[in-house]
């Protein structure tokens, strides 16, 4: 009888051990029974008989084998993941797969697509969602063979012609492509064709038979990247995210683990997934702060795809227009290999950047576009251009205030305010989602007469259709493109120049790409500036780089104009100077002098509790805890936001110069804790923001 740790694909942190009559390797995924419920785990190690202290007969054998094996790599590459953000080892497993994934029903068949051979014309059309009429298309092309096993896709045409700027970088990459661990940054203008340019590399990949992970920052950007992947290579990749049903992501499974030479993409949670034959990462606007999960298990995906690619022995291409202040400090440090693209595809100049001095405009309560920004608009309008007004604030108001006592309406479960969204005619609170009736009475004083305060994106549309009467006008967000037929019809009326003004938030930045749109007007530049986050300069000055970059992408040189009351600040000299290198040089120096990273790593230990007695009490244990271990610690603090989700939340923080030894103290802290107290701490390594 053999002896096993076996760490289940659940909510737990330390491998059980059970028996098997025959010898099994490390990494094989096996059915084992745990409090009567059967789930699938992973081997860990074999354990000797010696080494076991209580009764051997009370140890349970395992209920069956499975076909698959996870590689020694990825199982390193878990096991860091669970350690380094403090996730439980089994639940690390488990969402490696996708959470909702059973695998001891899902990869029975895993046969049938194999090495991209399938049974019959039909299975192919479907798994990759082809038309009969494309398949046939791709049959002529010798896209598609039919070989005695049935039919699969032969190497992928290769029509991706790259300018001599973008030939260079290709060549002086290529060479460590598959030999080695090698991480690249590739800095480009937005427009320099960044995408085209790693599409060269993946085409490389493909013809080398080897597996292939793209990384988008979000879930709506993946349909429009497929549909440019498909524009290249005549076929569809495999898509993983949250919104995906179960059976796709098991038949995903199944190529990955086979070794299936294929090309995944995804948000964040792909990283995590199961390769057996990766040989190149592509982590695509790796500036974006979505690639950190906030919710549940805390990693980045970015970092956790530099890893990933150094376990794999793989390339890891980093892809920015505004590269992270932690990206440029590796590559001032030589672990990131930098590659600039300086000039857009089509040759036009960069866009041309404003400023306005919203001190010599005075705005009304119901106006926000200033007359230099009306008479621009007016221009280009005029000559068959789009423009785009940004503010990144979803709703109509952000703020619903009493008449009579001046209270704010504020969510139940959150000390947060209410954002009215007239388009529904509901409150919504952007941190629970909780929705309220617009009726409210006044907590205070009972009255139900309000007024809304500030402008979103609803209440902006409403001054521009003013303004511009007689043009078609849309707003761009994530509220917007949530349903997939209205997201079509925008896009083709986009491309189409049939909206002349789009309206858009935040989302509006992130690699869309609007061909006729000569004007970007930015409403309040200072909206995100002076957070409490350490990060808000840097973010400012990406978000506003990546949207002015939407501008004057084809033909000729696009217009950015943004209004602010701080026209001297550096951040908005630098933006008009379009000087990066000075910018990054002074944030880079900022952030040295008060300690933040990426010159010190940062730990947040979150208390959240429903009771603020028990609150306290936990925050004077870990105070006591920390001074007992000599752990110099900060805090406790409010949150930003102290009530949340129906929750009290207090914060620590502790600052160190290594990853390593962070680790071990909020390891050696959170171990000292009472064990009843564990569950209400969360902890954040390398946060978004520390407030």
């Amino acid at each position: 009888m053999y002896y096993f740790k076996i760490i289940p694909f659940a909510l737990i942190d330390r491998p059980l051990i059970y028996k098997c009559k025959e010898k099994i390797k490390r990494g094989r995924i096996v059915e084992i029974s745990v409090r009567k419920k059967e789930l699938a785990g992973v081997v860990l190690s074999e354990i000797a008989s010696s080494e076991i202290t209580f009764d051997k007969k009370k140890i349970l054998e395992i209920s069956k084998l499975n076909l698959y094996s996870f590689k020694s790599t990825h199982i390193e590459f878990i096991e860091y993941l669970s350690r380094h953000y403090f996730i439980e080892l089994g639940m690390s497993f488990k969402i490696s797969i996708g959470s909702d994934v059973n695998l001891k029903k899902q990869l029975k068949n895993y046969l049938l697509f194999n090495h991209h051979i399938y049974e019959n014309k039909k299975i192919l059309i479907g798994h990759n969602k082809l038309s009969p009429k494309k398949f046939l298309a791709l049959q002529n092309e010798k896209q598609i063979v039919e070989t005695d096993l049935g039919f699969k896709f032969y190497n992928k045409k290769d029509n991706i012609e790259l300018n001599n700027e973008q030939d260079a970088i290709f060549q002086k990459i290529k060479d460590d492509s598959y030999l080695k661990y090698s991480c690249h940054l590739i800095n480009g203008v937005t427009g320099s064709g960044k995408t085209e340019l790693y599409f060269k590399f993946i085409y490389q990949a493909l013809n080398n038979n080897k597996q292939v992970l793209v990384l988008l920052p979000e879930i709506a950007l993946t349909e429009d990247w497929s549909k440019r992947f498909d524009k290249y290579f005549g076929c569809s990749p495999y898509v993983w995210h949250s919104k995906q049903t179960v059976s796709q992501k098991a038949r995903i499974l199944k190529s990955l683990m086979s070794g299936e030479p294929c090309v995944v993409v995804g948000a964040r949670s792909a990283v995590l997934l199961p390769f057996q034959n990766l040989k190149l990462i592509i982590c695509d606007e790796e500036h974006d702060s979505s690639y950190k999960q906030d919710d549940g298990p805390k990693y980045h995906a970015r970092d956790m795809s530099i890893l990933k690619a150094s376990k794999e022995k793989a390339m890891c291409l980093l892809v920015s227009a505004s590269p992270s202040l932690e990206t440029l400090y590796n590559v001032k440090n030589n672990k990131i290999n930098q590659y600039e693209l300086n000039s857009q595809f089509f040759k036009t100049s960069l866009p041309n950047i404003k400023l306005i001095d919203m001190n010599k405009f005075k705005p009304s309560s119901t106006s926000w576009i200033s007359k230099t920004m009306f008479e621009k608009t007016k221009a280009v309008l005029k000559n068959e251009g789009q423009v785009l007004f940004f503010l990144n604030r979803r709703g109509y108001a952000p703020t619903k205030m009493c008449v009579q006592c001046h209270s704010v309406v504020q969510c139940k479960n959150c000390s947060t305010n209410l954002v009215y969204h007239k388009s529904i005619g509901r409150l919504i609170c952007h941190h629970c989602a909780k929705m309220y009736e617009n009726n409210q009475i006044c907590m205070q004083c009972s009255s139900s007469k309000f007024i809304s305060l500030g402008i979103g994106l609803e209440r902006l549309q409403e001054e521009v259709i003013r303004l511009f009467s007689g043009y078609k006008v849309q707003i761009f967000s994530s509220d917007t493109l949530r349903n997939k037929k209205n997201k079509k019809i925008f896009f083709e009326e986009v491309h189409q120049n049939q909206i002349k003004i789009l309206i858009g938030s935040q989302i509006v930045g992130k690699s869309f790409h609007f061909p006729n749109l000569k004007l970007v007007n930015i409403i309040d530049g200072d909206s995100t500036l002076h957070s409490p986050d350490f990060r808000a300069i840097e973010k400012t000055y990406q978000l506003f780089q990546q949207v002015a970059g939407r501008s004057g992408r084809e033909g000729s040189q696009g217009d950015v104009l943004i209004q602010t009351y701080n026209i001297a600040h550096p951040l908005f000299q630098s933006l008009m100077d379009q000087d990066r290198n000075l910018f990054i040089e002074k944030e880079l120096y900022r952030r040295e002098q008060s300690a933040l990273p990426p010159y010190f790593k940062i730990g947040v230990l979150n208390i959240l509790h429903k009771n603020q007695s028990d609150l306290r009490n936990i925050t004077l244990d870990i105070l006591q805890k920390s001074k007992d271990l000599s752990i110099n610690i900060y805090g406790p603090t409010p949150a930003l936001i102290p009530y949340k989700k129906s929750h009290f939340h207090q914060i620590f923080f502790l600052k160190e110069k290594s990853y390593k030894e962070l680790e071990w103290k909020i390891s050696q802290l959170r171990s000292s804790i009472n064990p009843k107290n564990q569950r209400f701490l969360s902890i954040d390594i390398d946060p978004i923001s520390i407030s």
